[in-house]
């Protein structure tokens, strides 16, 4: 069993000799007790009052526990500006440092590799990460966690052959692992490989059949394939497990609109749109919604706020500028209508655009 550090193996963290919650996060890390870690970090991060260490434990044991939401959340916070707009001290040196001080003194440590490595990660040296990530794995062959953060690694570098051979182990090693599953099978699908991400996703679901992220994922991939119902049904599942999801409602409303139900695609983008009210392509597909309607004022309502998060939105200020035009507002019309003339880059809606603006007598044949 691995001793904890001693005094003189500290170096510039020697307050961990008198913390046994710090003594007791550095056993964790060298017995790879990753389930563990999480409390003990959560625990050693009260009593030191928000340190920069204890935030690296609860970000890395979040990770593990595959948690990335709330991983986020702390990783924001610990590199963040403080409230006067002047930078914090680069927590960087400190959080590097002392990981590279376990490793040190624990060279042989399977665990206390895999943290520097996650460490590295955080703090974006990729090609040092990996590099701790392959030790892991000579030291532990069949660690799970270390062939599924150096396929993390590689694809953050746009790798993705090497990341999906790495997930794919990953999951050889931890096959009742949801969040490992489901990150081959987003590597599949980023490959355009549909049919092998589709399993992967249908497992994470038989495994957690109460993890939205995977009916979402699901969605995408079979609505990609074009098997509308079924990619309706597993975003609606995803809906029902997460009514807060923005882009699960969004992308359903999109596949209702395909299917001509637009009453229920209105419903969905408008709840997109309450749930995150800065979602632009949300208000762009209601506005259009509206428009096609010809509920004109609250097309022109939902296309302005479109416009507003997404200036340079084309489409938005396409269908902004008919509406302006439907309600007799013919000078903002035209200056919406030149803007998504400005902004569009696919030639077939360039015509679509100019046409309108011939039909204005904007411009000449």
């Amino acid at each position: 069993m691995e001793a904890g550090l001693t005094g003189a193996q500290l170096g510039h963290y020697p307050t961990l000799m008198n913390s046994p919650l710090g003594q007791q996060v550095i056993q964790h890390i060298l017995r790879s007790e990753w389930d563990l870690l999480l409390d003990a970090g959560r625990a050693w991060n009260q009593a030191e009052k928000n340190g920069v260490i204890p935030q690296l434990i609860i970000i890395t044991a979040l990770l593990l526990k595959g948690d990335y939401r709330e991983a986020y959340e702390h990783h924001e916070a610990l590199f963040s500006k403080s409230e006067d707009g002047e930078s914090q001290d680069d927590p960087r040196p400190r959080l590097k440092d002392f990981a590279e001080t376990l490793v040190r003194n624990h060279d042989g440590n399977a665990g206390a590799h895999l943290f520097l490595g996650v460490t590295l990660a955080q703090i974006g040296e990729l090609e040092a990460a990996i590099r701790e990530y392959k030790e892991t794995i000579r030291l532990a062959p069949e660690d799970a966690y270390a062939h599924y953060f150096q396929g993390q690694a590689h694809e953050a570098m746009d790798r993705l052959d090497i990341a999906i051979r790495n997930y794919r182990d990953a999951v050889r090693f931890a096959p009742q692992n949801v969040t490992m599953r489901l990150n081959l099978g987003s590597a599949y699908h980023s490959q355009g490989n549909l049919e092998s991400a589709i399993p992967q996703f249908r497992e994470a679901i038989k495994l957690n059949p109460a993890e939205a992220f995977a009916h979402y994922n699901l969605g995408l991939a079979l609505a990609e394939q074009g098997r509308f119902e079924p990619a309706i049904t597993a975003y609606k599942e995803a809906v029902r497990l997460d009514a807060r999801d923005a882009l699960a409602r969004y992308a359903l409303g999109g596949l209702l609109e395909t299917k001509g139900r637009l009453a229920e695609a209105v419903a969905e983008f408008k709840a997109a749109t309450q749930i995150a009210p800065n979602f632009a392509d949300a208000y762009s597909k209601l506005g259009w919604l509206y428009y096609k309607q010809h509920k004109i004022s609250e097309a022109a309502e939902a296309l302005t706020k479109a416009v507003q998060y997404g200036e340079h939105d084309s489409h938005a200020l396409h269908g902004l500028g008919l509406a302006k035009l439907a309600e007799g507002k013919k000078e903002d019309a035209l200056s919406f209508l030149k803007l998504a003339y400005q902004h569009e880059e696919r030639p077939d809606k360039k015509i679509l655009i100019r046409g309108d603006l011939i039909r204005m007598g904007a411009i000449s044949h």
